[in-house]
């Protein structure tokens, strides 16, 4: 007796990837295992706008994606974001995203701060020493990457100030880049007065430094040739400080 034996042939093509699909599904069947990528970004977004909460700023923050090949466990614990100390809230920095849970990791992820804060910047070039007047600063939105540390946000501030160095057009206007404006120059007539209750003595003196208002320079005293200090009261008057 013989016995037929029926034999199905399997495609070469189709066995191959049915073994690609058993060694793919163990790692991607199941996503909810891995930690989402949005997820990673959105804790390193809102470390970073906390940080700025007590700023007056106004920015934009845009964290960057993790690597798309990148599998982390997903955390069973809220993920933990953390900025560098010191770090300024300006242009790019970069924040430790961490999980603190069963199987733990950390990632390092890139974050850009785009500001709309709107700062004083200068209207044009500027040299060193110039007494800012209105058409010499306006107001401007700080650009990306740009540090706003110090900057001024109302043009009354600045105005009647002297710069201490010099500013290309755009460039912001910092409280750190400006000074009183000069008001005694070296070697000018002043008055030197010194004040008692409700005694006064005034006599004649010379300026030996230039001084703005407020600041304490050296004046000679005309009547008796004497240097003493004084405090620069207004363009023509210093005031000796009677202990």
């Amino acid at each position: 007796m013989t016995i037929a034996r029926s034999h199905t042939a399997v495609p070469v093509r189709s066995l191959v990837l049915c073994c690609a699909l058993l060694f793919y599904l163990p790692l991607h069947a199941d996503t909810g295992l891995w930690q989402a990528h949005a997820s990673i970004r959105e804790a390193a977004a809102e470390a970073v706008r906390s940080a700025a909460a007590d700023t007056a700023e106004t920015i934009a923050v845009l964290a960057d994606s993790p690597d798309p090949r990148l599998q982390l466990p997903r955390c069973a614990e809220p993920l933990q974001a953390v900025l560098p100390a010191g770090t300024r809230l300006s242009g790019r920095l970069t924040v430790e995203v961490r999980c603190t849970g069963n199987r733990p990791w950390r990632l390092y992820l890139p974050v850009r701060i785009q500001s709309s804060r709107q700062v004083v910047v200068a209207a044009r070039s500027l040299t060193r020493d110039t007494i800012l007047a209105p058409g010499d600063v306006r107001v401007a939105k700080l650009g990306p990457g740009v540090s706003g540390y110090g900057t001024l946000a109302d043009p009354a501030q600045v105005i009647g100030q002297r710069l201490r160095r010099s500013l290309e057009a755009g460039a912001p206007v910092s409280a750190a880049q400006l000074d009183a404006p000069l008001i005694v120059r070296r070697g000018q007539q002043v008055t030197l007065e010194a004040l008692a209750g409700n005694f006064a003595v005034r006599v004649s003196g010379i300026a030996m430094a230039d001084g703005a208002l407020g600041e304490l320079i050296e004046v000679e005293n005309g009547s008796s040739g004497k240097t003493v200090q004084a405090v620069v009261r207004s363009e023509r008057t210093v005031e000796v400080l009677l202990r």
